[in-house]
């Protein structure tokens, strides 16, 4: 009998802007939703951006 393990499915930030990739072991949920960091997931309230130096447009 052999086990196949499948890969990890990569999901992208639901955070309108962002181009980071939600990590499987750590999501940051808001309702149904799935984001890569706690600022994207509270939808950036003090424009801070969602990970130092990503490059991403999705804060304020």
């Amino acid at each position: 009998m052999t086990t196949t393990l499948e890969r990890p499915t990569t999901l992208q930030c639901a955070c309108p802007g962002c181009n980071c990739t939600v990590q499987p072991e750590t999501p940051f949920r808001n309702g149904p939703l799935l984001f890569c960091s706690e600022a994207c997931g509270k939808g950036h309230p003090n424009g801070e951006p969602c990970h130092a130096g990503c490059g991403c447009e999705c804060h304020g």
